[in-house]
Parts: structure tokens; sequence; C-alpha cells
């Protein structure tokens, strides 16, 4: 069984080396770097043979902010992923990571799942000792999201979305069981100011989570990495 981790990074440095580590348990990781300026090629460069970086070329800036469009960077990486001819693709955020029980259980849980998708919980964490039980209303079932599934979905990024957004998506699928979940490291209150505005530069609109995630709790003892 072959698996293949497709991941963006533009500016990563911070999340680079946990998120590979996270990740171990792939045959292969593909990461498409979008012009990183900070320290992100040097880490990467300096990694397992397992890790394999391109380079997606397409920068946009909008009102003095500069990114790679979301969609076409995210469809650049999956299709970088599917030529391997995995059995599994993987699409994560380099600040989203399997926690300890998943990174055990992942090769197992692909085996014998025998659906064409496979979804997780995923923690969305306020620093790194809390998360939000509303986003998935307290691990209500419907509220999984994606988080592995075969080539043959041709899972890809729907381009007429400014915001990336996953579509091919099956409504037949494997369900990861706690204490496996996902953690998501993309809020922080250290950096929640500086993330919201270059959002909002580039016209994706974020209010911060405070307002509308609910109230965070300490995370599970199951939760760590």
């Amino acid at each position: 069984m072959k698996i293949v981790v497709a991941v963006r990074c533009y500016n990563e440095e911070k999340h680079i080396e946990r998120f590979l580590r996270c990740y171990s348990f792939a045959d292969k990781i593909i990461v498409s770097d979008g012009g990183s300026t900070d320290s992100s090629l040097d880490i990467l460069s300096k990694l397992s043979d397992r890790t394999e970086v391109i380079h997606f070329n397409q920068q946009e800036t909008v009102q003095g902010v500069t990114w790679n469009p979301d969609a076409p960077h995210m469809n650049f990486v999956l299709d970088a992923a599917y030529r391997e001819n995995p059995d599994w693709v993987i699409f994560d955020d380099m600040d989203d990571v399997p926690n300890f029980s998943l990174q055990a259980n992942a090769r197992r849980l692909l085996e014998t799942c025998d659906k064409d998708q496979i979804n997780a919980f995923r923690l969305y964490m306020w620093g790194d000792t809390e998360y939000f039980p509303y986003m998935n209303r307290d691990f209500d079932p419907l509220y999984r999201s994606i988080w592995a599934w075969r080539p043959s979905l041709n899972v890809r990024a729907d381009e007429t979305v400014r915001h990336g957004t996953l579509i091919n998506l099956s409504s037949d699928y494997c369900e990861v069981e706690l204490p496996n979940c996902l953690l998501h490291k993309s809020w922080n209150p250290e950096t929640i100011t500086a993330k919201m505005y270059r959002y909002n530069k580039l016209g994706l609109l974020m209010d911060h989570p405070l307002d509308f995630a609910g109230t965070p709790q300490k995370l599970p003892d199951w939760a760590v990495e």
C-alpha cells in the first residue's frame, strides 16, 4: 500500500518539521513551495528523501499582501500526488497534523477501509493547549471532514471559488473514530491579529475565532502529537 501526502508551503518554517514528523507513516510527502521567503526551503533541503519539493510559481499581490491563489496551488500539488500512482492520497495544511493515535493507526485504518474516502475529526486549536468544541459540535459525527481518499475519486479544488474548497467528495466513506483525530493549529492568540489582517486584505473575510468558534476548552489528554 502506497500513501502519498500532498501539502502546500509558503513561509511555513515553524510548522515543517512537525508536519513531516507527524506524517512519517507515509511513503512519500510532496511539498509544493509557493515562493517562500523565510527559511522553509533551507529546512526542506535537509530532510529525508521521502520528501519531494516542487515549486508553484503563481502568485498574486492584493493590497500589499502576496499569496498563492488557493485552488490552483491545491490542484498543482494534488496532480503531483496523483502522478505517483498511490493507493491513498492525503491532503493537509502545514499547520494541521494527525495526533499520536492517528499516526500509530493510520496504515491499518487505510488498509482496512473498504470505501474510497476517510473522514476524521479535526480539532481547531487555540494556541497549544485549548480547542474549540463548537467547531465539530462536540464530536457530532456529521462534523468529521475529509482526510484521505483513493485517487479514483479525483478530488480537486474548485477553481471558481477564491478560498480553497475540495470537490468530488464521496457521501460514502469510512469514519475515523476517536481518539484518532487531526490537530489544526491555525489559530493562535499570538498570531491571530496578523492572520486576520492578511486574510481580510486578500478578500478572504475572517472574523476573530472567539467571535464565531465558541468557547475554547482544554484539550483532551489524547489530543497530543
